[in-house]
């Protein structure tokens, strides 16, 4: 239910576009969720479809590599040999050869989980188009139980905290697939295979708080040096100076701005929502956060400078002696 709020919060927007476009709200949220599933399913096909197709053929051919690759033969026996790694190799063979015997099971389990994930997914999304069907209804019961005097901070509250949901989505969504961009040209540049799915897969993790950058450099560093070590070398410096440009200039600027939250209260949010809800709750944890942050504001004014990011938000305010008032 918290995912599909968070959904519904964030689908608002191009559902509101759709409506001042003449388009009825029904057929307006049909539209944005049509575009919401085939997103999720063409990344999920665009992932899966070669790493399958790659893994059927690396589980049948496994034998001739491991018999290659103990010989100091195909890529990663060239690989071990280039940073004197044989005899680590040959101990791993067995133990290798181990674990392909015990594939199909394993497969069975990957592919139940697949299922579970896809399932849990599809939920969200019906619940997120049923909170969007009535949202607006859901508004005006919680404004007809407000009292008349309080209405205006309410409703103020409510908008400021929609949008910033939405503008700490966008930012990280546009930055996700800015860093998928950067990582399929390095790696079609430097002729890495996969190069597609790599680059989904760097975008999709860079959504992750604090280790997303880090997550997609190691796994396409793996496939890169695999190709060879000036592949890897070249697409591991463009990633990086990427992460370092994104981190010092485009994160502040992008998303700073949107949730207005120190690095010390991020990182402690980020912490306990990978706590309390794993992957998920990492995600929401930064979002929560700037909410709590806007309902604090809305209270006590420009006395939180120890959760505000750089200046403290004045979101809600009184105007001092000398300053004119100013309407929101």
């Amino acid at each position: 239910m918290v995912v599909a709020a968070f959904l519904a919060v964030v689908l608002t927007s191009p559902v509101a576009w759709l409506q001042r476009h003449r388009v009825k709200r029904g057929l307006a949220i049909t539209i944005v969720m049509l575009g919401v599933f085939l997103a999720v399913t063409g990344i999920a096909a665009a992932i899966a479809t070669p790493l399958a197709g790659q893994s059927a053929r690396v589980a049948k051919h496994a034998p001739a590599y491991l018999r290659s690759a103990e010989h100091g033969k195909g890529p990663v026996g060239r690989l071990a040999h280039r940073f004197h790694l044989e005899n680590q190799l040959k101990r791993a063979v067995p133990a290798v050869s181990k674990s392909l015997s015990r594939l199909p099971s394993k497969l069975i389990s990957l592919g139940r989980s697949i299922a579970s994930t896809g399932a849990r997914t599809a939920i969200v999304l019906v619940l997120t188009v049923f909170v969007l069907v009535e949202g607006p209804n859901l508004v005006r019961a919680v404004e007809r139980s407000v009292p008349d005097e309080r209405l205006p901070t309410v409703q103020r509250i409510g908008t400021h905290i929609a949008e910033t949901i939405t503008s700490y989505t966008v930012g990280i969504i546009v930055l996700a697939i800015l860093n998928g961009v950067i990582t399929f040209l390095a790696l079609e540049l430097m002729r890495v295979p996969f190069s597609l799915p790599l680059a989904l897969w760097a975008g999709i993790v860079d959504i992750l708080p604090i280790v997303g950058g880090l997550l997609g450099i190691v796994v396409v560093a793996l496939f890169a040096f695999v190709k060879s070590v000036v592949a890897g070398i070249v697409v591991v410096a463009i990633m990086l100076v990427y992460q370092q440009v994104k981190n010092h200039l485009l994160y502040p600027v992008v998303v700073g701005r949107a949730v207005q939250l120190n690095s010390l209260v991020v990182l402690l949010a980020v912490l306990a929502g990978a706590e309390l809800s794993g992957i998920a709750g990492a995600i929401l944890a930064i979002p929560v956060a700037a909410v709590i942050h806007v309902s604090l504001t809305e209270f006590f004014g420009s006395k939180l400078p120890w959760i505000a990011h750089d200046e403290p938000t004045t979101h809600g305010a009184q105007p001092g002696p000398d300053e004119p008032a100013t309407s929101i």
